[in-house]
């Protein structure tokens, strides 16, 4: 038996995107702009500008948090500056890509006491969705998927 949670295939996420990224762009952003984002990054060996619809947590005015399972998030261990489209407007954002379990686990530890156990238990990553999570499970969860903060730096342009 698997106790890791199942996710759906990369391919339903492709065929996804094709829809859900003009409608972040859209003035109908609202229908999901409230849980997801896009961001606008550029590759590390080829300089390819890529745009991917993510989702996202704000932990303040200026610093989100995205969960991912697919490795695009390489592209942003060197820190190098992005854009994110935040509930219909372009921003520039610094990343920070958390490597060790410790600091994963601290930002979980953060969504937590922000917006409760019930929805960290959404995540994919095994926190129970009844109670706050021990350090152990926080780190267990921590170790299953990368977390990226974003720290908003100003709108994108200005």
């Amino acid at each position: 038996m698997r106790d890791e949670p199942r996710r759906p295939p990369i391919g339903l996420f492709r065929m996804a995107n094709h829809v859900v990224r003009p409608l972040l762009r859209s003035p109908l952003h609202g229908l999901l702009s409230g849980r997801l984002m896009l961001l606008a990054y550029r590759g590390r060996r080829t300089g390819q500008e890529h745009t991917i619809p993510i989702g996202y947590f704000a932990l303040g005015d200026d610093v989100v948090i995205a969960f991912s399972s697919a490795r695009w998030w390489v592209n942003l261990l060197d820190g190098r500056p992005v854009r994110v489209r935040l509930r219909g407007r372009w921003h520039d954002a610094v990343p920070t890509v958390a490597t060790s379990t410790e600091d994963r686990a601290a930002l979980l530890a953060a969504f937590v006491r922000r917006y409760g156990p019930r929805r960290a238990g959404r995540l994919p990553l095994g926190l129970p969705g009844d109670r706050e999570p021990t350090t152990e499970e926080l780190q267990r969860g921590a170790a299953r998927m990368p977390i990226i903060r974003l720290t908003l730096t100003r709108p994108a342009g200005r």
